[in-house]
C-alpha cells in the first residue's frame, strides 16, 4: 500500500468544494428575468468626456440582447509549472459570446477565474456566469489558472500561498495578453481591446483583485518582490508574447480581497464588489483566508478595498449581504444570483457607455408609491412608469441589490432599520424613496 500523501486535489474533491454547483447547472437553465437598468450620473467622474464604445443603445451590455450563447472551448493560452511541484501543465480557456447578435463587431471583455481556495476548480464551473454576461453582449472568457499541487497535510502555509497566487496572477495576464494579441492580429472572438474587466468568484476574485492592483510601484515586502521576481515579474511567464499591455478597465469582485489593501492607488481601475458580511473563507474585513477552516493567509477583503479606494479616489460599490455567514452565498439562490448580476451589468455599462449616463434624467416618476411602509419583508412599487429596477441603502452606505417581480421586492433579508430606495424607471427617470424595514 502507498504511504503518499492525499494531494490538494483529491482531498478537495472528497469534500465537495463548490457546494453550488448543483445550482450553477439549475440557474443558467432556468434564468430568463430581463431587467433595463437606468444610471445616475455622478458615479463617474469622467462619465461626460469618456467615448462609448461600439454598440451602446441603452439596453446593451445590461439587459439580455440573445437567449442562447456560442462557446469556443479550449483554447491553449499557455503554459507553466504548477507549485511546489514544478510539473508542467497547459493552460486553456473558453469564449461565450452571444449567439445571433450581429450587430456589434467589437465587444467588452470579461475574463473570470473559478473559485476554489486555489486548490481545487476549473474553468468550466463558472459557465453560467460568463453564459450570463455573454447573453447581454459582452464576450465572456473563462480562464485556467494555476493550483496549488502540493499535499495539503500540514497545510500550505502563507509563503507557499503567495507562490501559488502570483502564478496565478501570471496566468491572468497571460490570458489578458493572449486575447490582446489575437484582437490585434486576427480578431477571432471580436472584442475591444480597450475594454477588457476581470473578476471571479472567491480565490478567483483574489487573483483578479491582485491583476487589477498590484503595480511595480507599490510598497511591496521583500519576499514578495523574490516571488514575483522568479516568476516573470508583474507581467508573468506564462507565455511569451510581449508589447502588449496587461491594464484592464475595470474589476468585477466577488467575495475576493487584497494582501494588503494599501496597494491600491489612485491609479488603478475602478470596480464593483460583492461580499457577505461574516464570510468565514475570505474575510469581509480584515482577517485571514482559511482552508478547511484553518487560517492560512492574511487578507484584507471587500470592505477595506472600498474604504481604501475612497480614501485614494477610486470609483467603486460595494454590495454588503448583511449578517449572512455563507461564502458567495448571494449566488446559492437564483433571485440574489440574478440580482447581483444585474447590479455588475449596471456597474459595467456606466463605464462601457458613458453618454448613456449623462443623459439619464434625475427626477421623480409622476406617481409612485411604495406599500407597506413600514415594512416586514415584501414590497409594492406602484407606479405610472414602468420601474425596471430597484437598489437599497442602509444608513451607512451599503448598497444592495434587490430583485423585482412584477413590481414587488422582498426585503425581509435585511434587519431592521431605515433605508432608502433607488427606483430605476424605464423613462430614464431615478427617484428615491425612505422605506423602513421593521421587526420580522
Amino acid at each position: 500500500m502507498s504511504s503518499t500523501l492525499p494531494t490538494a486535489t483529491d482531498i478537495a474533491r472528497q469534500l465537495n468544494y463548490f457546494e453550488y454547483k448543483t445550482f450553477y447547472t439549475t440557474f443558467i437553465n432556468t434564468a430568463t428575468m430581463k431587467l433595463a437598468i437606468l444610471t445616475i450620473l455622478t458615479l463617474f467622474t469622467t462619465a461626460i468626456t469618456a467615448q462609448d464604445v461600439e454598440g451602446c443603445n441603452g439596453e446593451r451590455y445590461r439587459d439580455y440582447v440573445t437567449d442562447s450563447v456560442t462557446v469556443i472551448p479550449d483554447i491553449q493560452y499557455g503554459a507553466g509549472l504548477l507549485y511546489p511541484t514544478e510539473v508542467a501543465t497547459e493552460l486553456y480557456l473558453d469564449v461565450y459570446t452571444p449567439f445571433g447578435d450581429d450587430a456589434v463587431e467589437s465587444r467588452p471583455m470579461m475574463i473570470f477565474a473559478f473559485g476554489g481556495s486555489f486548490i481545487e476548480g476549473t474553468r468550466k464551473d463558472i459557465a453560467f456566469m460568463c453564459e450570463d454576461f455573454a447573453k447581454r453582449g459582452y464576450v465572456a472568457v473563462s480562464i485556467d489558472y494555476r493550483l496549488y499541487d502540493g499535499p495539503l497535510f500540514p497545510l500550505p502555509n502563507a509563503t507557499t500561498m503567495k507562490n501559488v497566487v502570483i502564478r496565478a496572477v501570471s496566468d491572468m495576464k497571460g490570458a489578458i495578453k493572449y486575447l490582446r494579441q489575437d484582437a490585434d492580429v486576427n480578431n477571432t472572438y471580436g472584442i475591444d481591446p480597450d475594454q477588457i474587466y476581470v473578476g471571479g468568484i472567491s480565490a478567483g476574485s483574489i487573483l483578479a483583485c491582485h491583476v487589477a492592483m498590484l503595480d511595480d510601484d507599490d510598497d511591496l515586502p521583500a519576499d514578495l518582490v523574490a516571488i514575483i521576481d522568479e516568476n516573470g515579474g508583474l507581467e508573468g511567464n506564462s507565455n511569451d508574447i510581449t508589447g502588449y499591455s496587461t491594464e484592464v478597465s475595470g474589476l468585477i469582485n466577488y467575495s475576493g480581497g487584497l494582501n494588503d489593501a494599501s496597494w491600491i492607488d489612485s491609479e488603478d481601475p475602478t470596480f464593483i464588489s460583492v461580499h457577505d458580511e461574516n464570510d468565514g473563507i475570505v474575510p469581509y474585513g480584515a482577517g485571514f483566508a482559511t482552508v478547511f477552516g484553518f487560517p492560512i493567509i492574511a487578507m484584507e477583503g471587500s470592505l477595506i478595498l472600498s474604504e481604501t479606494a475612497d480614501s485614494v479616489g477610486v470609483d467603486n460599490e460595494l454590495i454588503t449581504f448583511e449578517n449572512s455567514l455563507a461564502h458567495v452565498g448571494f449566488l446559492l439562490s437564483e433571485t440574489t444570483t440574478v440580482s447581483v448580476f444585474n447590479s455588475t451589468s449596471r456597474f459595467v455599462q456606466e463605464l462601457v457607455c458613458p453618454s448613456i449616463v449623462s443623459t439619464t434624467t434625475l427626477g421623480v416618476p409622476s406617481s409612485i408609491t411604495v406599500y407597506p411602509n413600514p415594512t416586514t419583508g415584501l414590497i409594492q412599487i406602484q407606479s405610472d412608469t414602468e420601474v425596471v429596477a430597484v437598489d437599497i441603502t442602509n444608513s451607512t452606505g451599503s448598497t444592495y441589490a434587490v430583485g423585482m417581480q412584477n413590481k414587488s421586492a422582498d426585503l425581509s433579508g435585511l434587519p431592521q432599520g431605515l433605508y432608502t430606495l433607488t427606483i430605476y424607471s424605464s423613462d430614464g427617470t431615478v427617484a428615491s424613496q425612505k422605506v423602513v424595514v421593521a421587526a420580522h
